[in-house]
């Protein structure tokens, strides 16, 4: 195993922590898709950290068959093998890392050759308008047509009560992962890119600010802005318990409380009244299929 690369388990926070959700029903009781992405999804984050590419590619797949939202995961490979290699100025293995990548997207491609090839095909009596688009998508066809997903179809009056239950794990997110791509991230990319010696490694007291840490906080604002911005903002609910970024920013809040006065607002103790809350309720929304359903 290398212990040297990217991904090196021995770097702060490389590896991704035993899942744990503030929507328990989602990990634990519910027969739904999302136990079995949420484990493949670390699996696959494991396995690139420990730089086995093939393991991770083949748990990414497997997670992208589960749920759609998994062909991003080919980002940790492309981070991995083009993306970390680029800014360490050393090779970058683009060939493979493309082949890996199309294995992981490769399951969502043939489902919608499936049904291009049942519903799209010249002697059907009535070929469906998705059928002529390009792509011809119909998972994007459904999610469009059945669900009102698109770009701000869901910002509406009567969908604020789902923001709001949304509001804390989309906040939490959203701001950890900027902070450290602001802080951390760009300073690397845009020395890289003035082709300036690389910026000296200094020793920090910040363990959020780790290298190592930068492909998990942009596959976490990549998924905050498009639950925000393009789909039913409220499933973060569900899909946050395969971020580790989830409790990594929840570890960050609990660290500051320690750092401020009592006349202050403690975020940590708040998030961790909600969570407690929140973990309870949800086990009687579920069952109502209300959210996190």
């Amino acid at each position: 195993m290398s212990t040297s690369g990217p991904f090196s388990p021995r770097r702060p926070f490389s590896c991704v922590s035993p899942p744990r959700t503030a929507s328990p029903a989602t990990l634990y009781f519910a027969p739904y898709a999302e136990p079995f992405f949420t484990h493949l999804s670390y699996k696959g984050m494991l396995y690139a950290a420990q730089e086995h590419w093939l393991h991770a590619t083949l748990c990414f797949a497997l997670a992208a068959s589960f749920r759609s939202n998994g062909v991003v995961l080919c980002g940790y490979l492309l981070w991995g093998l083009v993306a970390q290699p680029f800014l360490d100025r050393k090779p970058l293995r683009i060939t493979y890392a493309a082949f890996l990548s199309a294995c992981v997207v490769a399951p969502f491609v043939l489902h919608n050759y499936r049904a291009y090839s049942l519903f799209c095909r010249p002697t059907t009596p009535t070929i469906p308008e998705w059928c002529h688009r390009t792509p011809p998508s119909i998972y994007t066809h459904a999610q469009a047509t059945y669900w009102n997903v698109g770009f701000l179809r869901y910002w509406s009056p009567a969908q604020i009560p789902n923001f709001a239950l949304a509001a804390p794990p989309l906040a939490l997110l959203t701001v950890f992962a900027a902070r450290h791509v602001l802080t951390a991230f760009l300073p690397r990319v845009l020395a890289r890119l003035a082709l300036a010696p690389p910026p000296p490694l200094r020793e920090t007291k910040d363990p959020f600010a780790a290298p190592s840490l930068a492909p998990y906080m942009i596959h976490t604002l990549f998924m905050c802005t498009t639950l925000l911005f393009f789909s039913h903002t409220q499933i973060v609910l569900r899909l946050a318990a395969a971020l580790p970024t989830l409790y990594w920013g929840a570890a960050w809040l609990l660290l500051r409380d320690t750092k401020l006065d009592t006349t202050r607002w403690h975020w940590g103790k708040i998030w961790v009244a909600w969570s407690a809350l929140w973990g309870t309720l949800s086990l009687g929304l579920w069952a109502a299929f209300l959210p996190p359903a």
